[in-house]
């Protein structure tokens, strides 16, 4: 299937790309206004200190709570904790206390590396959580500078980072968003998330650069930008704050980025502007003053990326593509290309993984599926079929190997005649009208309803001065382009955006339309 069997474990990849690519630049990053350059020995000398500084507090297996934001030293911390043979479980940084103590209770958490800023907090956790037994304050990035050197290939700790790690055994707790409201903790193994970087169907370009946007908590961030680049030989810039995004845009002048599609509206409105006050510009030279020289591609994850949006990064010289993964499969399912064929897919099966379709749900079994739900024997047994394929809940088709999303199962509208309805299907056609920035659609006493959040700011900017008119207009023209059983009866404006979790998905708990969101 095109993986590389060498390579089985983190440990394992993290060896081979410093063997491989030794002195190349694997990360680059902004300490203040210093740009500072880890070469891909130089990180692996870094992961493995921090792994023999754990071993050196304990030797035994622990499951280690992390909580910090994205720069070099979490990216190495978060690798060496892997390569030491614990189990790690990333949290977001803005994690509450309440919601802390709930899931470390749930993962059986014994030690946390926390942030400086997280360390008050962390305090009132393990008075609250009696299970933690230890608290390893990060500081600031000087606190791994002594790490790094005390801990080296050459001090008395050298041997601690021989370790015998099972490949199939539990590496990583991921907690799902939690849009029906149960937060679940996906488990993988050192060889799920092997498998899901060290194959063959797409590689990154050994010069290529990759500007990376998300928090490394989520695993889709942590495999494609850093795991698949340790494989592959390419560079990460690590952005930090979406603050200075268009600043490092134009400081790392990188070839591509992975990016939620949320993110992707305001980039291609920053780069309408700039051709807007530079009309003398071609639409490339107006878009290298956002993104810089060399940026050609971006891929879109988490949600729906619009055709039209494509079409439209396309005049700029920018390839915009789609793939699709779940925490569940380490995350990729499918990846892009970036040729034609992939352009308004959800991507090409990366071949690691068996992927089918029955009664019109996504299906996969392989080598990247998680080993289960943690502690929760009942979710996992349910979120596989009697001959082992995981249920993704993702409506679809395949098509010559490419993959088409259609919308999610358990949203599913049923109608009293027996239609089966996609929200997602009639929420995407909205997909390119600016006005409606956010839209939920769902059933009420058997009709369909849509709920939408319109852009303020664009409503002011085009001087609407009915906007519930105009949303109707809007509304027709999409009904025109639906059957009537699937047209939207009523439609209702929201003064606030939707909740949304933390990769950027609209809660959809409260609405009515799944079933399994109200048990």
């Amino acid at each position: 299937m095109g993986i590389n069997t060498q390579i089985l474990t983190v440990k394992n990849l993290v060896d081979f790309a410093a063997e491989k690519y030794s002195q190349k630049d694997f990360c680059r990053f902004f300490r203040g206004d210093e740009l500072c350059v880890k070469s891909f020995s130089e990180f692996r000398d870094d992961c493995f200190a921090v792994s023999r500084y754990i071993r050196s507090i304990e030797n035994g297996k622990m499951h280690i709570g992390f909580i910090g934001k994205t720069n070099y030293e979490y990216v190495a911390c978060l690798t060496g904790m892997i390569c030491s043979g614990n189990v790690v479980v990333p949290f977001a940084p803005d994690i509450s206390v309440d919601e802390a103590c709930q899931l470390f209770d749930d993962a059986d958490i014994q030690m946390l590396f926390c942030e400086e800023e997280f360390s008050e907090k962390a305090q009132e956790i393990s008075k609250r959580y009696s299970g933690l037994k230890q608290i390893v304050s990060l500081g600031d990035w000087q606190w791994f500078d002594g790490i790094f050197k005390n801990y080296s290939a050459t001090s008395e700790y050298a041997s601690l980072s021989e370790v015998e790690i099972d490949p199939q055994s539990c590496a990583l707790i991921i907690y799902t968003s939690g849009t029906t409201g149960e937060r679940k903790g996906v488990m993988l193994s050192n060889s799920n998330l092997t498998a899901n970087s060290c194959y063959e169907t797409y590689k990154v370009e050994e010069d290529d650069v990759t500007l990376s946007l998300l928090p490394m908590h989520h695993v889709f961030c942590y495999a494609c930008d850093v795991l698949k680049i340790l494989y592959d030989g390419a560079t990460v810039c690590l952005n930090g704050s979406l603050v200075n995004l268009y600043k490092n845009f134009l400081a790392f002048q990188p070839t591509t980025t992975r990016i939620v599609p949320l993110l992707c509206k305001s980039l291609l409105t920053k780069i309408k502007i700039a051709e807007r006050k530079n009309p003398q510009l071609t639409p490339r030279e107006a878009a290298e003053k956002v993104v810089g020289k060399n940026f050609t591609k971006l891929i879109a994850g988490s949600a729906f990326l619009s055709g039209a949006l494509i079409d439209e990064f396309e005049k700029y010289g920018i390839a915009a593509r789609q793939g699709y993964g779940m925490s569940e499969c380490s995350p990729r399912i499918s990846v892009s290309d970036f040729s034609e064929v992939c352009k308004y897919s959800n991507g090409i099966l990366h071949g690691v993984d068996d992927v089918r379709v029955q009664d019109g749900e996504i299906q996969v079994k392989g080598p990247s599926v998680m080993l289960g739900y943690y502690k929760k024997p009942e979710r996992t047994a349910e979120a596989f079929t009697e001959d082992g394929y995981l249920h993704t809940g993702d409506l679809g088709y395949i098509e010559e190997n490419h993959v088409f999303l259609v919308g999610r199962k358990k949203n599913l509208i049923i109608l009293s005649n027996g239609e089966n309805v996609s929200p997602e299907e009639i929420e995407n056609k909205f997909a390119d009208d600016g006005i409606v920035k956010e839209i939920v659609v769902y059933a009420e006493k058997d009709s369909i309803v849509a709920e939408i959040y319109p852009d303020e700011q664009l409503v002011l900017t085009l001087q609407i001065e009915n906007l519930e008119d105009e949303i109707a207009k809007i509304v027709d023209k999409v009904n025109s382009q639906l059957n009537t059983d699937r047209q939207i009866h009523t439609f209702r404006l929201r003064e606030t955006p939707f909740a949304r979790t933390t990769t950027g998905k609209i809660k959809r708990a409260q609405f009515n339309f799944a079933e399994d969101e109200k048990k």
